[in-house]
């Protein structure tokens, strides 16, 4: 067994939620496996509890997850049966180049990480190595200043993290993550229907009446519905989600990369994607004028992300519909 391990990470995607950093942050040895999220990850999605007392949207991409992926090689180790040998499992995962996705540690023991020492939070990670030595692992995942980056930390740490855990009755998951070697190219025509079913949302088809998840476009206005409940009070400021437009402005990162492969796969010019490239930018603004309410509260600042959230729904759609028309509408071939 080797003394020190360090497997290489790249800029996720999607890195809003830990769930989804692996999938493409592992992949410098396969980065082709991008273009399965490019043509599958690209629909929004929401739940309406928010509307009845729950404090988030729970803001997700569909299919943005490493686990929804099947280019990746997977090794699955329950820890409640793993006794004394959980660092073992991943140092030997590790030195065979994969890397360790861990569920159900408690963010509050695991030294450098987003709640340590601030709340009990059971978490999930990606360890990309090791060190014998200094009995340290390295995390790809946000740490205390709410930074996704690599940091170090004690395994002890970690262990504490696991015990409280198990302690009550969370016994976590051990993963074993590996880029598989076959090369995998942009899938046109399922980027096509994913935009396709993309647009085909309205407050019509998921109205606020009916319980459960809402997918599409239409999530922006429920997002928006969202921001109205923070501006007066129904959700409390101190129960604000933080993430969700981060995962907007990287939802129009990811669909600007799709419709640049959308382009140059039809041999069209670069018209759809140069205009898209607005949207990108707005969702930008957006996200840091809701990070600023974030950090320091100012409701004044809520209505002017509302529109901006509004109006890039609309420019996003007029600009995929357009782009539809000129493929025909994203039929398969």
């Amino acid at each position: 067994m080797k003394h020190r391990v360090e497997l290489p990470i790249i800029e996720p995607m999607y890195s809003t939620y830990q769930f989804q950093i692996p999938g493409t942050a592992i992949l410098e040895n396969n980065p082709s496996i991008r273009n399965w999220y490019l043509s599958h990850a690209l629909i929004l999605s929401c739940s309406r509890s928010f509307l009845n007392g729950y404090s988030s949207p729970q803001l997700n991409v569909v299919e943005s997850s490493w686990n929804s992926n099947p280019y990746f090689d997977k090794k699955i180790y329950d820890m409640q049966f793993l006794k004394g040998h959980i660092h073992y499992v991943i140092r030997n995962l590790l030195d065979e180049g994969y890397y360790v996705y861990f569920t159900n540690i408690d963010d509050y023991y695991v030294e450098g990480k987003s709640w340590y020492q601030e709340r009990h939070f059971p978490h999930d990670g990606c360890i990309c190595g090791y060190d014998r030595e200094n009995k340290t692992y390295c995390l790809f995942a946000y740490d205390k200043n709410w930074r996704c980056q690599k940091f170090w930390t004690t395994q002890s740490s970690f262990d504490k993290g696991r015990r409280a855990c198990f302690k009550k009755g969370q016994y976590g998951v051990i993963y074993g993550i590996k880029p598989k070697q076959e090369q995998v190219d942009f899938f046109l025509n399922i980027a096509l229907d994913k935009i396709h079913e993309y647009l085909d949302s309205s407050m019509e088809k998921y109205p606020e009446t009916t319980p459960g998840v809402v997918s599409g476009i239409v999530v922006h206005e429920y997002l928006a519905k969202y921001l109205d409940m923070l501006y007066d009070g129904t959700i409390p400021y101190e129960k604000i989600d933080r993430r969700i437009f981060r995962l907007i402005w990287e939802h129009k990162k990811t669909m600007l990369e799709s419709i640049r492969n959308i382009e140059k796969a039809l041999s069209l010019d670069d018209s759809t994607s140069a205009t898209y490239e607005k949207v990108v930018k707005e969702a930008d603004t957006a996200r840091m004028i809701y990070a600023s309410h974030v950090m320091k509260r100012r409701d004044s600042l809520l209505p002017i992300i509302k529109n901006k959230l509004l109006s890039l729904e609309k420019e996003e759609q007029a600009i995929l519909e357009k782009l539809l028309q000129k493929v025909g509408g994203g039929e398969k071939e």
